[in-house]
């Protein structure tokens, strides 16, 4: 009568005692698991993006004048293959990629960009200077933001040194000189198809 007791007691609990275990198991598993993540080190290079802050901001700065630039080159692009090559199109397209150059010329020379190109390669030189300790840098990474920032460098040099006035004026100019270069253009295939018409009756 007591081993069907206990034979029984054992089935009624046994289920309980297995969840238990297996809940208990689990909780083990995931403490483990967040013990190894937090001390782990991160095994991901290090790159200046994510080491400086001032080249973050630059590249935030760069993205935005290079949308400027393409929206400059479609307005270009329609002006040569799709707009109606009228004087008063050509007008309001000149004023159009005058302002355009304007607010790109604006935003090129802004002197927070000189100043973050300058605190980046602070922040680029103390990486670099880093390499040789514990720290894991990406190289290649290192390599290209030095040379973005050369060339950032030189170009920002080169753009203060223009008026945006200056800017304005030559996009203007430029949407006019192609009006009449189309015009001129049209002339010539003009008279080009009379002399050989022309030319079929001699």
């Amino acid at each position: 009568m007591l081993s069907i007791r206990s034979a029984s007691f054992a089935l009624a609990f046994a289920p309980r005692r297995i969840i238990a275990s297996s809940s208990a198991t689990t909780k083990q598993q995931t403490a483990r698991s967040m013990t190894a993540t937090t001390i782990a080190p991160s095994t991901k290079p290090l790159t200046l993006e994510e080491h400086s802050p001032s080249y973050a901001s630059l590249l935030d700065k760069l993205r935005t004048i290079t949308h400027l630039n393409h929206a400059s080159s479609v307005l270009n692009y329609d002006r040569q293959v799709f707009m109606s090559q009228t004087d008063k199109t050509s007008a309001a397209r000149g004023k159009q990629m005058a302002t355009l150059a304007t607010i790109l010329h604006e935003k090129s020379t802004d002197p927070e960009i000189g100043t973050l190109i300058e605190k980046a390669m602070e922040d680029l030189n103390d990486l670099t200077a880093s390499c040789e300790s514990d720290k894991k840098v990406n190289e290649e990474d290192l390599k290209t933001a030095k040379r973005v920032l050369e060339l950032e460098k030189r170009d920002y040099n080169k753009r203060v040194c223009i008026p945006s006035e200056l800017a304005a004026r030559k996009a203007k100019l430029e949407a006019s000189a192609n009006h009449a270069w189309v015009q001129v253009c049209a002339c010539c295939v003009y008279v080009m198809l009379l002399i050989c018409s022309c030319n079929m009756f001699i």
